[in-house]
């Protein structure tokens, strides 16, 4: 037997004993994800199913919500498969073809609506790490938004079982197989979570529960939150916890009780060992104190109240506003009474505003409990600013401003308890990030920082709006990156106009470089400093390019065209940094005895338009639209209130010593 025949038996052995060993795919796993994405399941739902009770006491309960379009469930299975959440998404069945033991759903419309999201990141992470997932569906058959979450990024779920006809309470042996072979199984409902926690075969097994999207009835009440149910152990254990429910939190969120959408593909990343790309913005889901019932409750009596408030302080503000450019440039001498109520209905719109960030940490958001605070508040928010005010009408409205940046900065230090449900809008349940300084409110501290700084020293106003700056970008204070560039760029342009008294080329230098500088300088806080690791470094270190910055500026601009209002705030923001610069005849009286006010508004109308476009809602530039108003009409209407004698010794009567008007 020559030597090439004494090597062929082995090899030839070799290689048959190499097609008998099962390969990866059909290994049954060590640890194994069973996720359960069901369409239009309220919190209530959870709590009296005794089936996903039980995984809760095994793990956690919670919450669960989306950055917009909360209610729609084929964007929030978009979500739970990106790990980020898209643009848009389109609604309706999912359409898909069945192929080869799996299926590929029609991923082109999703990805082309997602945005900067990566609609199948999750299953295209998995299959990359050389592991399964399979999709199990006996109820219906039909196209499950459950789909969208299981696939990859080109549409494939490599292993599917779809029988609408197959009885809930037994897996036939084909879904069983895929089931016992697979790391990651998604379904459409939890009816077969306890078939399948008897049926696998892996050790360790982590299920998750997550509701997608709003029912009709969840909408006609406000409900536009969905829960969460997570529990990690042994399939024989997970339905046999006792004791209470736990909650969950992530990092994301910093909010116990709630998690984001966003979270569930970095968490089953996590649990695999597979880990999580950098395009991921959540972070995985841990255990907190207790179920979010309370916190459920409460976004509940805010939904319905926060419509109506607001709109009254709107129409307050609306009617004030129009009344008082009536006055000012239709009427050649408007009553004196007349101008005196307009102004003072005015100022008490912006005191109202100010009013709603400690109204929104009563412990119960009834009407009445809510109207009455809101009145005692404005009405000292009033007092002190007339006073202030009465020998200088600037001073009124810079106190109100002022009011306002305090009560949100005290908000801040004591862990931001109004965002949780701040009347302003923007609620906690109503986005992705949860934690920080909102887009409103961070229009109320860009306004009470420059027209606080109106009144101060150069230096001191510097200082003051940096410090502001700072408030909002730090990532256990703001952490609200558009918040602090629009702050950094207000501050770099009172510089440039207090140092040169122009916006020259010098001033928008000094603009550029202030922006760069706290670009970098967030990205290194957000690392380095306690509550970092937040979002905030990703968008500081460029992460997703002009892509980002577009997207937030679509979906700025999609929030804007359904609200009429708010493109008033956006449109009318550089209509008041021209009229400022030119000084129109009636409005003179404003805005030349202290050249430094004149200033203060440009200046706050230009960081408005800037914070409109760096943020991904119109509140930065909506808040500042009020207080821009207020400061160029409150005291030309207090001058016509005194007959139209509008004095230059205003300034002197109250103390302030411009600096000369080279511009």
């Amino acid at each position: 037997m020559s030597t090439r025949q004494a090597l062929l038996g082995p090899v030839l052995g070799l290689a048959l004993a190499l097609t008998l060993v099962p390969g990866r795919a059909f290994a049954t796993p060590e640890r194994q994800v069973i996720l359960v994405v069901t369409a239009e399941r309220s919190y209530d739902q959870a709590l009296g199913d005794p089936l996903l009770m039980q995984l809760a006491r095994a793990g956690g309960l919670g919450l669960v919500t989306t950055s917009g379009g909360a209610d729609d469930a084929p964007r929030t299975a978009v979500n739970l498969g990106a790990g980020r959440s898209s643009l848009d998404s389109p609604s309706g069945a999912v359409p898909f073809q069945e192929r080869d033991g799996g299926l590929t759903v029609d991923a082109a419309p999703y990805r082309a609506a997602a945005g900067d999201a990566v609609p199948g990141f999750l299953g295209s992470s998995l299959a990359q790490a050389g592991l399964g997932v399979a999709y199990i569906d006996t109820g219906s058959g039909a196209g499950e938004v459950a789909m969208l979450t299981a696939m990859d990024r080109d549409g494939l779920i490599p292993s599917v079982y779809l029988d609408g006809s197959s009885a809930s309470d037994v897996l036939p042996d084909e879904a069983s197989d895929i089931l016992r072979n697979s790391d990651l199984v998604v379904v459409p409902n939890p009816e077969l979570l306890s078939v399948a926690l008897e049926d696998t075969e892996a050790g360790e097994v982590l299920v998750v529960v997550v509701g997608a999207g709003a029912s009709e009835d969840m909408r006609d009440r406000g409900d536009a939150v969905a829960p969460i149910v997570v529990a990690r152990g042994a399939p024989d254990e997970l339905l046999g916890g006792g004791g209470d429910p736990t909650g969950l939190t992530s990092s994301t969120t910093r909010l116990d009780g709630v998690v984001s959408d966003v979270d569930v593909a970095p968490t089953i990343l996590d649990f695999l060992g597979v880990p999580i790309p950098r395009e991921m913005v959540g972070e995985p889901i841990r255990s907190s104190d207790a179920p979010p019932s309370d916190l459920h409750e409460r976004y509940l009596e805010f939904r319905d109240v926060v419509g109506p408030v607001g709109a009254a302080i709107l129409a307050l503000a609306l009617a004030s506003l129009f009344a008082g450019l009536a006055a000012v440039f239709l009427f050649r001498h408007p009553a004196p009474w007349l101008a005196g109520a307009i102004a003072l209905a005015m100022l008490a719109s912006l005191a109202l505003f100010v009013a709603t960030t400690p109204a929104s940490i009563l412990p119960t958001l009834s009407y009445a409990i809510v109207t009455g605070c809101l009145v005692v508040v404005a009405a000292l928010v009033l007092t002190v600013a007339l006073f202030r005010g009465r020998r200088d009408p600037r001073a009124a409205v810079a106190t109100a401003a002022v009011s306002g940046l305090v009560l949100v900065v005290l908000d801040g230090v004591f862990g931001w308890p109004s965002q949780l449900t701040p009347l302003l809008g923007g609620a906690a349940l109503e986005g992705e990030r949860f934690f920080g300084l909102g887009n409103a409110h961070a229009g109320i501290v860009l306004a009470g920082a420059v027209l606080g700084a109106a009144r101060l020293p150069t230096r001191a106003g510097v200082a003051l709006m940096t410090a502001a700056a700072a408030f909002a970008g730090l990532p256990f204070l703001g952490a609200d990156l558009g918040g602090s560039l629009t702050l950094a760029m207000a501050a770099a342009l009172w510089f440039g106009l207090q140092r040169w008294r122009n916006l020259g080329w010098r001033t928008w230098a000094v603009v550029v470089a202030v922006t760069l500088g706290t670009l970098v300088l967030v990205a290194i806080a957000d690392r380095v400093l306690p509550g970092g690791r937040t979002q905030l470094s990703q968008v500081a270190e460029g992460e997703g390019g002009l892509g980002v910055f577009i997207d937030r500026l679509v979906a700025n601009f999609r929030a804007t065209s359904a609200n009429a209002s708010a493109w008033l705030a956006v449109l009318g923001l550089p209509v008041w940094a021209m009229v400022a610069i030119r000084r129109p005849g009636r409005l003179r009286p404003t805005l030349e005895p202290d050249p430094r006010w004149r200033d203060a508004v440009v200046v706050l109308a230009l960081a408005g338009i800037a914070g409109y476009l760096l943020n991904d809602t119109y509140g930065l530039a909506g808040s500042s639209f009020a207080f821009v108003s207020a400061a160029m009409l409150y005291p030309t209407l207090f001058s016509l209130r005194a007959g139209g004698r509008a004095s230059a010794s205003m300034v002197e009567r109250a103390g302030l010593q411009p600096p000369t008007d080279r511009s």
